[in-house]
Formats: structure tokens, sequence, C-alpha cells
């Protein structure tokens, strides 16, 4: 077997939907072939290199400057056309949106054909529209990029809003580590956590930012909390605004009913404690932490936005919901009044992820892209 090496280059490596991916099916790729390395770029590598490490990954990091640093960013292009070269990589596959335009572009100079995979619904501004519009038809039509996006919602948005076709390939998660509550788990792990059996437990996973928006959680416990007193909310993830959402829950009284659990190493005992996932994100790609859950059959309450009304494409697979916090609230109470409306939604969840979402279907669908990519010009 002629093996291929896989260069994938992210911006800090950090716990996110990219990252836990190409862990999870890092054995996957090896088996068929390919060998694998992973570049940061941020200035900082980021705490989950080690996961990558211990997957079989070379971790190189290697900061990009921002594009108002000119000679910067040029002496970080000449740096990656010497990676490429020195490291005989023969697929860059770019995750970073920064580096979408000169990943392409550093690839095409070592003589290497590359992939770009869009993680997100991008938006722009009618003034910086042409830029972008420029970048993306010049990275695919000189630099030869094949471009390749992870949902619906992600897909759609490229070819009506910047006419750019792409190859859809959904994203997958480890199903042999998110899985639902095996009898009497989820007592035991209640135990564990110190949470009383008959507490209900709210969750949300994923970092903190004005995107991911958790406050609109925070303000809605205060409303849960006139119907059901027995309350406690898991927030798993850091980021930018976790100051100000431990403020917020300062604030409103609720440090009894929020903890704010940092990242997590192992998600799915935390899942298993709870009672309902909640993601009130103003926009996503296809978060892998909501499809986790879904495969964990933890009933979800999302926002009815992009990337997250994907998940009812083919039914009703969670609560979708306008972006209000008050709504949120009586979803909440509604779905632990209603516990075999619940049992309904997570059941047909977990069909919806397995089929869609298949670690083993759709790393097979990036192998044959990287196949069809992987010959020098």
């Amino acid at each position: 077997m002629n093996r291929k090496k896989v260069l994938h280059i992210l911006y800090e490596l950090k716990f996110s939907g990219a990252e836990i991916m190409y862990v999870d099916a890092a054995p996957i790729f090896q088996e068929k072939g390919f060998d694998l390395t992973v570049l940061g770029t941020a200035p900082q590598l980021g705490e989950f290199a080690p996961y990558f490490q211990n997957a079989g990954y070379e971790v190189l990091h290697l900061p990009c400057p921002d594009l108002k640093n000119i000679v910067g960013r040029i002496k970080f292009y000449l740096a990656l056309i010497k990676l490429i070269k020195n490291e005989k990589i023969d697929i860059v596959h770019t995750h970073s949106s920064r580096l979408m335009w000169g990943g392409a572009f550093c690839s095409w100079i070592a003589g290497v054909k590359s992939i770009y995979t869009f993680h997100n619904v991008f938006e722009t501004k009618k003034i910086t529209y042409p830029y972008y519009l420029f970048l993306r038809w010049s990275a695919k039509n000189i630099f030869k990029c094949n471009f390749q996006t992870i949902s619906d919602s992600v897909h759609n948005n490229e070819k009506k809003r910047f006419h750019n076709a792409t190859t859809k390939i959904y994203n997958w998660y480890g199903s042999n580590r998110f899985f639902p509550a095996i009898d009497g788990e989820k007592e035991l792990i209640r135990k564990e956590l110190n949470i009383d059996s008959q507490t209900l437990v709210l969750i949300s996973v994923g970092g903190c930012s004005h995107v991911k928006r958790h406050s609109e959680i925070i303000e809605a416990l205060p409303l849960i909390l006139k119907k059901i007193p027995n309350i406690l909310y898991l927030h798993l993830g850091k980021g930018e605004s976790e100051k100000d959402e431990e403020i917020l829950s300062q604030k409103l009284g609720l440090d009894k009913h929020i903890r704010f659990c940092g990242n997590e190493a192992n998600v799915r005992k935390y899942l298993i404690a709870s009672d309902i996932y909640l993601m009130p994100s103003k926009f996503e790609g296809i978060p892998i932490t909501t499809i986790e859950a879904m495969g964990c059959k933890i009933p979800a309450i999302l926002y009815d936005v992009p990337g997250l009304r994907d998940f009812n494409k083919d039914g009703e697979n969670s609560i979708l919901i306008p972006a209000d916090y008050k709504i949120l609230a009586e979803k909440v109470v509604y779905l632990h009044q209603h516990k075999e409306i619940s049992n309904q939604i997570a059941e047909r969840a977990k069909i919806f992820v397995d089929t869609h979402f298949n670690m083993a279907q759709n790393c097979a669908k990036i192998i044959n892209l990287y196949n069809n990519n992987a010959t020098i010009f």
C-alpha cells in the first residue's frame, strides 16, 4: 500500500468540532493508508494538541500573523510552502477560515492539490462581499482547491450566497464514545457528580462566545425556576464570553443552579447525567456537540437557525424554537412535564444522527475526496 500524507491546517487546537472529529476518525484514515499531520496556526498551539498526538498525528505549530502584518503573512506563506515540501505532504486539508485562500495558494505553489472545508455558515457585509467572492473563485479556479461543506445549511449558504458549488459530506461522531446510558448508569453518574436524582439537569456543551450565546440559557433559568425549583444547569466549555456569563449568573442569583465545568474530557458522563440539551446559537455549521447529545439520547431544544434546523429535516428530532429565552424556558418546562414526548424526540434523534453522521460512512467519502485529489500536478 502506497501511503499518503495528509496535513490538516487548523487555528488553535481546542475542544471543537473539527478537532474532535478528526481525532476520533484517526484509526480509519490510518488503516486506509494515510499518515496524519496537524498544523496549529494560532499564537498558542492549544490544549487539544495532546489528543492529536495520542491519536497518532504528528503535531506542528506555525503561527500565522494577521493580514495587517503583510510582511509577516508573506513569511508565513513561505514557511508553509517549505513545510509542505519538507514533510512530503500529499494532501493539504485546510479547516481554518483564515487560511482558506492561503492554504490553497501555498499548496498550489508546492505542487500539491488541496481541500478546504467550510465548517460554518459564513455571512458578509456588502462592502466586503466582492473580496470574499474573489477569494473563493481564485482558490477554486486558479489554485484548484476542492471545496467541501459539512451540512445542508453550509452547502446551501455557499451555493446561494457565494455561487460556490461544493462537495457535501456530513460531519460524524464517535458512536463508540457517545451512546445512551445503560441500566442504572445515570443514577451512578449523578451520585459521582453529587447531583440529586430528582433534579432536572440542563446541559450545554461548547465554547463561550457571542455566537453560542449561553447567556440566553442563564436568562431563562429564573423563569424555569418559578415552575421547577429543583434545577441545575451544567455549563461545559470555555471562551471569550465565559466571564460575562459568570457575572450574569451571579447578578441573577443563580450560583446554586449553575455549574461552570470548563472543558471536560469525558463529555458523555455529563450528558448521561442530564435531562435536556440546549443550544441557543445565532448560527452553526452542524454542531458535533448536538450530534453527540442526540447519540446519547438526550432530547434537545435548539434555536431555529441555520445549522440547527438541519436536525429536523427528516422530522421532529428536536424542539426548534424562535430565538427567545422566554420560549426556551417554556419548552424546558414542557419537555419536563411531557416525558413521553421527550423520549420520542430522543429516540428519533438517535436514529437520525446514526443514519446521517455515521463515522465509517462519511470518512469513506472524505477518503474518496483525498484519493481524487492526491496527485501532484
